[in-house]
């Protein structure tokens, strides 16, 4: 623990404590280069923790907080720098003068609606940056929604909860904090993605209404974490507008919540109408049923190195900026000759016209034959477009109508594995991706480095514009290419039916013991 008066790395110096949670301990500082009130955020983990996995936990703290610190947002707390000192983790952070949630709760109880939607549209705001930019809070509660007098409201504590969590569970074999605002897929043992954070923000907005979270609270974590395993809750008390969003987000099951961009939409068309009320209509723009969100953040993409071809009614473009299918551009018929008159000169006036349109054959099939050559030259490729629209893949197989069905999602083929355990772990990586594209975007992205998500895919709104073009991709042949790198043949049925084969080379990393696609270029 800190001293008043300490100086932490040799350049911020320790003013008073103002917070301590599950995850350590805020101290108000003072910046001493620079001469700025910062919060320093000392980072605690259990003291049953062995060496082994608190070395793990500090270097995923930092690895945490460098991603974190590229979120700019004006509703997000800025982290300024990850330092050590006295061989643990300190994040420095924005200093905002506020109280959080939890205690204004605590000290006032519950909050009118409107009140609650305006503090619940700034949130959503800045969750829906950080799902943009591939970054999952994890740990969205009262206690980390910051209120400033003058009515400003910024999240804190991004990302932090996962490397704090996963030292906890493995020495105590409870999570840290309370299990009150998990969705209930986390609290079932799945992963976090955007979609949970949707719903521990639906939580945390039911409990400013209600002033106790929708699952209650207890002495007993575990009973509290069953109940919120079973999805099921006492309906909120207090109606209005605003419920009808509430119940949204805390719909059980993970695809039928919306996108955080579209809370954030609605609960500024609530406030614009200026129909947050005790007493007001449900409006109907919350009452519409859901679509399938976008998460997340992360993680995926493609490899979102294809660029999408031109819709079906336009000449699709030769070249792009990134990798991508190529296809032959379609040679137009010849305009059609005006019906001859009777007579002995009708057939000398037709022939130069048919040797025109042979000519215009010949140069058609050249063209073609020359395009697809260089795909169909590479391993499982086939003509986009061309007759039956499938591979010449021997494991493709063939039904009643002469058409060949592309091998199943994540396949990989018939043959096993080769080369060595990391090899075939990064080949088995790829085929998990594609496994989830393009109906499990934000699992997909999670399986994507930040550097590919933001580089190569452009984002989460871009990998989402490239893949909603997207109705099936499957991958085979895939098999070592030498250090960290995976060769495969992938496969792009589009939604007008279209069909490219892509020969691609992908770059994966361990990250924390999963390989993550990093990079990819075109196979040759």
């Amino acid at each position: 623990m800190a001293d008043e008066g300490e100086l932490i790395a040799e350049r911020y110096r320790v003013r008073a404590r103002v917070g301590q949670g599950a995850m350590g301990v805020v101290w108000r500082a003072e910046d001493e280069r620079l001469r700025r009130e910062v919060a320093l955020k000392q980072v605690s983990l259990p003291a049953g923790a062995d060496e082994e996995a608190r070395d793990r936990a500090h270097r995923r703290v930092f690895r945490e907080g460098r991603m974190i610190a590229r979120l700019h947002h004006p509703h997000a707390i800025a982290v300024y720098d990850v330092v050590e000192h006295e061989g643990g983790p300190w994040l420095v952070m924005e200093y905002l003068a506020s109280r959080s949630l939890a205690e204004v709760l605590a000290a006032h109880g519950p909050l009118v609606p409107d009140r609650v939607a305006r503090l619940g549209r700034q949130v959503a705001d800045a969750l829906a940056a950080a799902h943009e930019a591939g970054i999952v809070h994890r740990d969205v509660k009262p206690g980390n929604v910051l209120l400033a007098d003058d009515g400003l409201v910024k999240v804190t504590d991004f990302g932090i909860a996962r490397a704090v969590d996963d030292v906890t569970l493995t020495s105590t074999g409870m999570m840290a904090g309370t299990p009150a605002y998990l969705a209930p897929e986390v609290a079932r043992g799945g992963a976090a993605d955007f979609r949970s954070d949707v719903y521990s923000l639906g939580s945390t907005l039911y409990t400013a209404l209600e002033g106790a979270p929708p699952f209650g609270t207890g002495d007993n974590p575990l009973a509290v974490l069953h109940r919120v395993a079973s999805g099921e809750y006492a309906p909120p008390v207090r109606r209005g507008a605003i419920t009808a969003l509430v119940e949204a987000l805390l719909r059980p099951e993970p695809e039928g919540r919306p996108p955080m961009g579209r809370v954030r939409d609605d609960l500024a068309r609530l406030l614009s109408a200026e129909a947050v009320t005790e007493e007001g209509p449900v409006t109907p723009v919350l009452a519409r049923p859901a679509p399938t969100p976008t998460t997340v953040p992360a993680a995926a993409p493609p490899p979102m190195a294809v660029a999408s071809p031109a819709p079906p009614d336009t000449r699709p473009a030769t070249t792009s900026p990134v990798p991508g299918p190529m296809v032959p551009e379609p040679v137009p018929d010849p305009e059609p000759e005006p019906e001859p008159e009777p007579g002995g000169d009708a057939r000398r006036r037709r022939w130069p016209w048919v040797v025109g349109a042979l000519a215009a054959v010949v140069v058609a099939a050249v063209v073609v034959v020359a395009l697809s050559g260089g795909i169909a030259g590479r391993p499982g490729a086939s003509v986009p477009g061309g007759a039956g629209g499938g591979s010449a893949d021997s494991t493709d197989s063939t039904d009643s109508t002469g058409s060949t069905a592309a091998p199943g999602a994540g396949s990989g083929g018939s043959s096993a594995l080769a080369g060595s355990a990391e090899d075939q772990a990064r080949q088995q990586a790829v085929i998990d991706y594609y496994a989830l594209i393009p109906d499990r975007l934000d699992e997909g992205w999670q399986r994507l480095t930040p550097s590919f998500q933001q580089g190569t895919a452009g984002g989460f709104d871009g990998y989402r514009g490239f893949w909603s073009t997207i109705a099936q991709v499957t991958v085979r042949g895939v098999s070592p290419a030498g250090g960290e790198e995976v060769d495969a043949t992938v496969t792009y049925r589009y939604a007008d039916g279209r069909e490219v084969d892509e020969r691609t080379v992908f770059r994966l990393v361990d990250v924390d013991g999963i390989w993550k696609i990093d990079g990819q270029r075109q196979g040759s």
